[in-house]
């Protein structure tokens, strides 16, 4: 019998993640449609410019809190029989929340991320969930308590302080929601204003750490078996969106010392086939957990540079059981990459000068969204945030007059 041709439906809210495996599947030699969950039409464009996109369709959502992602899933519908093998990759948490809480309808008709085991992928995805089967695998963790948004904000009395706040899903909160507070007043002022943005959830509150460094990974989970080609360390990280980083080195996996064989047990015992994003932090000589995302991380894309083509190993395992080996290891570690984006929106909001963003770019061997070989993404980045640039000067003089 005649193999289907494949088509992957890349499915984002985050035009710069989705740009990655965008074109690290291109690269593989698959076809690759977008759909584009976007604020305002037309502002998918950076993604969609990419020239392994075939086709885009954009979902308009301007707040993803009031969204229950029908829109994504008629779009993705429209697929359901068009004679191909259709493989769904969410590259950040909302569509990775809506595809998991879709899964029952999508699977008679596409293959997508999924677990095998008890545990559905939106369980999985739970941070209270994450941090007890960390604590079983023999990772670090810090104290933990879980605050219900939904009613009467109760605070646990026996908190430690200083403590850190974030949303229990990523995809029910923002990047601006993380942070740290030093007193029960300060908490549960932070608290209300959580409550005020978004009330049908629950807030972690986390012991604070002391961090010296900051590791992210992204990965593949097969089941049992579990791919790490490298670690990534955060070298300079955003002050606009808290946590995310700006500028990243990677490096060995033994990086992570004997910690490795504990988070290789915590993957597997999540039994997910997909793509997956893992934090560690380092304070000290302790290693602590930090969280798990179960769809490709920011700087993915970094990966595929450097030789391991991670989301074409899970559509080829997804798709016909097994994959290019390959694909696993990444050609040279100690190299650099800078996330353009990231680095001008600090620069935009005023959290380092324009030297020093453009010292971050042309110091770096990498960079995430100007690629010579797709140039129209970076190209129409560079314009776009000029012009954000210029009317951000233009709107702080005016201020000051």
């Amino acid at each position: 019998m005649e193999e289907k041709e494949i088509v992957v439906l890349v499915l984002s809210r985050n035009y710069s993640t989705g740009l990655g495996v965008i074109r690290a599947l291109g690269k593989a030699g698959y076809t690759v449609d977008l759909i584009a969950s976007v604020k305002q039409r037309g502002s998918s464009v950076i993604a969609s410019s990419s020239k392994y996109v075939r086709n885009c369709v954009e979902v308009l959502s301007p707040v993803i809190q009031e969204d229950d992602g029908s829109g994504i899933i008629d779009a993705v519908m429209a697929y359901a029989d068009c004679g191909q093998q259709v493989v769904l990759f969410p590259t950040d948490d909302f569509t990775a929340s809506v595809v998991a809480g879709n899964f029952g309808k999508l699977r008679e008709y596409f293959v997508m991320p999924h677990t095998l085991g008890d545990v559905t992928v939106l369980e999985a995805m739970d941070k209270g969930y994450q941090y007890a089967l960390a604590k079983e695998c023999g990772l670090l963790t810090p104290g933990q308590w879980v605050v219900s948004l939904r009613g009467d904000i109760v605070i646990p009395e026996d908190i430690i302080f200083p403590c850190f706040v974030k949303p229990a899903q990523s995809a029910a909160g923002k990047k601006a929601e993380m942070r740290r507070c030093d007193s029960a007043e300060e908490l549960a002022l932070h608290l209300q204003d959580m409550q005020s943005f978004f009330r049908h959830r629950d807030v972690v509150i986390q012991e604070y750490l002391e961090i010296e460094r900051e590791y992210d990974f992204s990965g593949v989970c097969l089941d049992d078996k579990v791919i790490i080609p490298a670690v990534l360390e955060k070298q300079n990280i955003s002050l606009n969106e808290r946590g995310v980083t700006m500028v990243g080195r990677m490096l060995p996996t033994d990086i992570l010392g004997t910690e490795l064989e504990s988070i290789v047990s915590l993957l597997r015992e999540l039994r997910f086939v997909g793509m997956f994003d893992f934090e560690v932090n380092r304070c000290g000589d302790k290693l602590y957990f930090g969280e798990i995302n179960l769809r490709s991380g920011g700087p993915n894309y970094s990966y595929c540079l450097a030789g391991a083509n991670l989301p074409a190993i899970v559509v080829q395992e997804l798709t016909r059981g097994g994959h290019n080996p390959r694909w696993e290891t990444v050609d040279q570690v100690g190299k650099t990459f800078v996330y353009e984006k990231v680095a001008w929106e600090d620069y935009i909001h005023s959290y380092i000068s324009r030297s020093r963003m453009r010292q971050c770019i042309n110091d770096s061997d990498y960079t995430l969204l100007a690629d010579s070989s797709d140039p129209q993404p970076g190209r129409i980045f560079s314009r776009r945030i000029r012009l954000s640039a210029i009317k951000r000067r233009i709107y702080r003089l005016i201020g000051r007059e």
